[in-house]
């Protein structure tokens, strides 16, 4: 059985993919759930990742870790999240009960990572601040970990600024560690989920039909497009689920390229811009795949069925 730790910060489309990775524990067992700062600040997406968590019916151990990143304050998205990062949906009273085993990420994914009796994959869906913490402070963890898949970056296009993805602006140097960390890597960048992994607003309004995690879904997409409207989006990205499904159902993606990738780590208007390097002779710092098109239809089932399954 396949071994995950998520790092995420809860908002709304790391929701999105912790509901659809809980839902196929034949393909994944997530022995874990750590959150980060990022889309709102650390106390509220650890809230939200207790909130989830309780409504799954899941029994992952949660931890959270840090606040803030590894040089410059925290910079959060909660014009797009709404003020706790999961606005819209009136979760379980108790969710707040679920337990929260540790407060330092790190130590915790270096324990049960290290400890276990199989290598674990990272899911990363948010600042990579925990886990560029976890390879530099423990580098030997590096020998039980078989793969990180990662939420973040771009070829192309940024969104947070013209030349930046939100979680690589955060914290570019915690991504520049993890690239070149000398660990397998799979990157989902707004070059494949703005583009290619989105769901239409009628398809948003069908999720609420899927049961009862349907109308969550729904809930919280709903209060999401209500932003993407705003700035003149009419297809709503689900950027985290790409990191989830490049681990559970990678025969979605139909597209993918290696390429040595650099960050910007400049304290201008392109810090937080990643880039490739397509020059015929590369300067060969690191091998990631990035994922480049992916079969939309096929990616809007597999996220539908994930989310009715619940009501099965």
């Amino acid at each position: 059985m396949t071994k995950v730790i998520m790092d995420c910060d809860p908002g709304i489309d790391d929701a999105i993919a912790l509901t659809v990775l809980l839902a196929h524990p034949e393909k994944a067992d997530l022995i874990g759930v750590t959150t980060v700062g990022g889309n709102v600040k650390l106390d509220y997406v650890t809230k939200n990742a207790q909130k989830l968590l309780t409504f799954l019916g899941s029994d992952a151990e949660l931890a959270s870790g840090q606040a803030t990143p590894l040089v410059k304050e925290v910079e959060t998205a909660s014009e797009v999240h709404g003020k706790t990062g999961m606005d819209g949906y009136d979760f379980p009273a108790n969710s707040l009960d679920y337990p929260v085993v540790s407060h330092n990420a790190v130590t915790y994914m270096y324990d049960r990572i290290s400890k276990s009796d199989e290598k674990v994959n990272i899911v990363a869906t948010a600042p990579l601040t925990n886990v560029a913490l976890l390879l530099k402070t423990f580098p030997d963890v590096k020998e039980n970990i078989e793969h990180i898949y990662i939420m973040g970056g771009s070829t192309l296009q940024g969104n947070i600024t013209l030349a930046a993805e939100f979680n690589a602006y955060v914290d570019p140097e915690a991504m520049s560690i993890v690239f070149n960390s000398g660990l397998p890597i799979t990157l989902s960048g707004l070059n494949l989920t703005e583009n290619k992994a989105y769901l239409t607003m009628d398809e948003i309004d069908q999720i609420k039909n899927l049961g009862h995690v349907g109308v969550m879904a729904n809930s919280i997409l709903e209060f999401y497009t209500a932003h993407e409207r705003s700035v003149g989006m009419t297809k709503i990205p689900v950027h985290d689920a790409c990191a989830v499904l490049s681990l559970i159902a990678p025969e979605l993606f139909t597209k993918s390229t290696n390429y040595s990738m650099d960050v910007s780590l400049t304290n201008d208007q392109f810090r937080g811009m990643t880039y490739p390097d397509r020059r015929m002779k590369v300067d060969q710092k690191n091998d990631i795949k990035v994922l480049e098109d992916v079969d939309r239809e096929a990616f809007v089932k597999f996220i539908f069925d994930s989310l009715s399954s619940y009501d099965k």
